[in-house]
């Protein structure tokens, strides 16, 4: 092993940082790339990624979120371990453990989601797990997905088939699609305070959060937020490979309410060919969702106190605007 050094992102150069991010994070959206001070929350209770370096050239990275979660009734300060990384070459030769320990350093209550070749990092220094959470993804245009529908272009067909359905929507006059702007961060506050109510433990999302994670997001135009009664959700559009895919990445409800029913009438009438999203597996009504496509996801977590571990083990309910799941 080479010597090394490990530094915070604060003391590594800006044009060194995004050239690294650039190798490494090859399909990312350029935007992120230029505003990585966005997506680790840069700061924010003087937290912030680090790095490690072997003669003077970054050879892995270890970014993070700082959030804070309400664990039977009190707050506790947790970082989310995001984009974990070490270079191809330099693999299998002790590094990730060992900036995977400085990394823990940071604050004493670790959470991610992560691949199966982190999780064995993280079992390796004392993590638990929790296998409740499943990526959801529903197919909206079912017509456009099925490969001879494709090939035939029978558009006359899909376009029935679409008119079908959504004229259902119109007989929900409430149900409507707002701009961030018009609709209060406070009133997203209340609706998520009023849901967690009774929940041992939750995510603290007050208004310096929702400020951070939607006013400030730097693909703001691309998301969509619509209300049905007292229920607000939030998606993030994305085409890709000639799809049209809209990640709901907040609900005030679960899955299986009337907002997010109608919101697949909504992604019919604009041409949306499916809907991802993220769910604890527990409070999933598998009735609705029949046709739907799942995938596990780890959950992994760390803190010295056992019986708040305990109480991770036994379920929160993230969702996709959590962590980094969503870009």
């Amino acid at each position: 092993m080479k010597n090394f050094k490990i530094k915070k992102l604060s003391e590594i150069k800006h044009e060194d940082l995004i050239e690294f991010y650039s190798k490494v994070f090859k399909e990312r959206d350029k935007r992120l790339i230029n505003n990585f001070q966005w997506c680790y929350r840069n700061k924010y209770n003087n937290l912030e990624p680090i790095v490690i370096e072997s003669e003077k050239k970054i050879i892995g990275h270890a970014g993070l979120i700082p959030n804070e979660l309400k664990i039977n009734g009190k707050k506790e300060l947790a970082i989310w371990f995001t984009d974990f990384v070490i270079l191809p070459e330099f693999r299998d030769q002790g590094y990730g453990k060992i900036l995977t320990t400085e990394w823990m350093k940071l604050c004493p209550f670790q959470i991610t989601f992560c691949n199966d070749d982190s999780l064995r990092i993280f079992k390796k220094v004392g993590w638990k797990e929790n296998l409740d959470f499943e990526r959801i993804i529903v197919p909206i245009n079912y017509l456009k997905l099925i490969p001879i529908i494709k090939r035939l272009k029978l558009n006359s067909i899909r376009k029935n088939f679409k008119n079908l359905f959504t004229r259902k929507i119109n007989k929900y006059s409430n149900f409507r699609e707002l701009s961030l702007l018009e609709k209060k961060i406070s009133h997203l506050v209340n609706l998520d305070n009023k849901r967690n109510a009774n929940k041992k433990v939750h995510v603290i999302r007050d208004e310096n959060w929702f400020e951070w994670r939607l006013i400030k997001c730097p693909y703001k135009e691309d998301i969509h937020l619509f209300e049905y009664e007292d229920d607000v959700l939030v998606a993030h559009f994305i085409k890709k490979n000639n799809l049209n895919r809209l990640n709901v990445i907040y609900c005030s409800s679960s899955s299986n309410s009337e907002i997010f029913k109608l919101l697949k009438l909504w992604c019919l009438n604009n041409d949306i060919d499916y809907i991802w999203y993220v769910q604890n597996k527990n409070i999933l009504d598998k009735k609705n969702h029949i046709f739907s496509s799942k995938k596990k996801m780890n959950f992994a977590f760390f803190h010295s106190n056992n019986s708040l571990n305990q109480t991770l083990q036994n379920g929160i309910n993230f969702q996709a605007i959590d962590s980094d799941n969503d870009y």
